[in-house]
C-alpha cells in the first residue's frame, strides 16, 4: 500500500484513570455511516485543543476497513486480515508513541498490539502533559496485511490532516469553591440532555457548547443554587458530531464532552 491522503469520518470522554480506551458504538454508528469506514473526530472536527503544562486526555474511535482499497483506492479489492498503528508522527514534546507494545508511551490502544482485525472497531487514547506551544500537524500510519498466511501482504497508508493546538492557560485549582461538573445524560442525543453541575454557593456563571474547532455555537447565563444545579440543553438546532460543553463560575472553568447524534 503507498502513502496515502484521504478524508476520514476520527472524542472526547474521559474514561476514569484506566489507561486503554473503549468504543462508545452508538456514538461511532451516529457519526459514520454504516457502509463506511472512517475515525471520529474527522480532520474537519479534529483533535480538541490542548494547553501545555496541562494533562491532555482524548481518544480517537474509528472502523476499520475491511478491504485494501478502501485502505488505499490503487490497490485492488483484497481483504485485509488485520491493521495496525505503526507510527504517529508530529507529536509534540511530552506526547509520545513507540510502539503499539510500549509501557511508557503516551498512547495506548484498546488492543495490547494496537492491532486490529478489519471490519472492527477500535479507539486509540492519547494521554500526555505537552511541555511546548504550537500547532502541530500529525501523520497517523496503519499497516494493514492482507489474507494470505504465507502469501499475505503488508503496506502501509498514511491519515494526514490532524492538527494539535497547543495553547497556554491560567489554571485556578478548584479547592474552595468545589464547584463540579458531571457527564450529560442521555449520552450521546439527539435534541435534548441534562447537564447536573454543583456548587458550594449561591453565584453566578455562564454555560457554554464549542465544537470541536473550539468556535461556540451556544452560550448562556446560569444562576447557581448551592448543591445540585440542572441544565436542560436543546441541541435540535446543532450539526450531528462531537462537543464541549463548559461552566465558568467565579473563575473556575469545567468541560465535558457530548455527542449528538441525528
Amino acid at each position: 500500500m503507498k502513502k496515502l491522503l484521504f478524508p476520514l469520518v476520527f472524542f472526547f470522554s474521559v474514561l476514569g484513570y484506566s489507561q486503554s480506551c473503549v468504543v462508545d458504538t452508538a456514538a461511532l454508528n451516529a457519526y459514520i455511516a454504516p457502509s463506511s469506514w472512517g475515525v471520529m473526530p474527522d480532520t474537519i472536527d479534529n483533535l480538541p485543543p490542548a494547553f501545555i503544562n496541562v494533562q491532555y486526555d482524548t481518544f480517537l474511535s474509528f472502523k476499520l476497513p475491511m478491504f485494501a482499497n478502501e485502505l488505499d483506492p490503487t490497490l485492488p479489492a483484497v481483504q485485509l486480515d488485520n491493521l495496525k498503528l505503526l507510527n504517529i508522527t508530529g507529536l509534540p514534546a511530552g506526547i509520545t508513541f513507540t510502539s503499539g507494545t510500549s509501557t511508557t508511551d503516551s498512547v495506548y490502544c484498546n488492543t495490547s498490539n494496537c492491532t486490529w482485525n478489519a471490519g472492527t472497531t477500535g479507539c486509540v487514547r492519547f494521554i500526555g502533559t505537552p511541555s511546548v506551544t504550537g500547532v502541530f500537524p500529525l501523520i497517523i500510519t496503519l499497516e494493514g496485511t492482507t489474507i494470505g498466511g504465507p502469501l499475505a501482504q503488508t503496506g502501509t497508508g498514511d491519515i494526514n490532516g490532524y492538527k494539535l493546538s497547543i495553547a497556554f492557560l491560567s489554571i485556578e485549582k478548584n479547592t474552595a469553591n468545589n464547584i463540579e461538573l458531571n457527564q450529560n445524560s442521555p449520552n450521546p442525543f439527539s435534541n435534548f440532555t441534562k447537564i447536573n453541575f454543583s456548587s458550594s454557593r449561591v453565584t453566578t456563571g455562564k454555560f457554554y457548547v464549542m465544537n470541536l474547532l473550539g468556535e461556540r455555537v451556544f452560550e448562556s447565563d446560569i444562576n447557581a443554587k448551592e448543591g445540585i444545579n440542572t441544565i436542560n440543553f436543546d441541541g435540535t438546532d446543532l450539526k450531528k458530531g462531537m462537543y464541549l460543553y463548559s461552566i465558568e463560575i467565579d473563575g473556575i472553568k469545567m468541560t465535558k464532552r457530548m455527542v449528538i447524534q441525528k
